[in-house]
């Protein structure tokens, strides 16, 4: 059996669904490992945005942004389309 790549890997940076699973990665590798520095953030933010999001949801930002770079995955991204159909 031999590996085939899809189209899209040649821009592979450029895909958001890529994006957003790094940013996803980093921000729960953050979380784990500075979990102190987490907090003390938590405790700079504005009120307008820490009235947004209730604080016993911020361990799940991390999984929020996965699952975004999974949606992001299936929506079209035209400027992308244009690039891949050039070559």
């Amino acid at each position: 059996m031999r590996i085939q790549f899809v189209e899209a890997a040649k821009v592979w940076w450029k895909l958001w669904s890529i994006r957003l699973g790094a940013l996803g990665s980093a921000v729960v590798s953050l979380l784990i490992v500075f979990p102190d520095k987490a907090l003390e953030m938590w405790a700079m933010m504005p009120e307008q945005f820490k009235s947004f999001i209730p604080p016993e949801y911020m361990p799940l930002v991390g999984v929020v942004i996965y699952v975004l770079g999974m949606v992001a995955r299936l929506v079209r991204q035209r400027k992308l389309d244009k690039e891949l159909g050039a070559r």
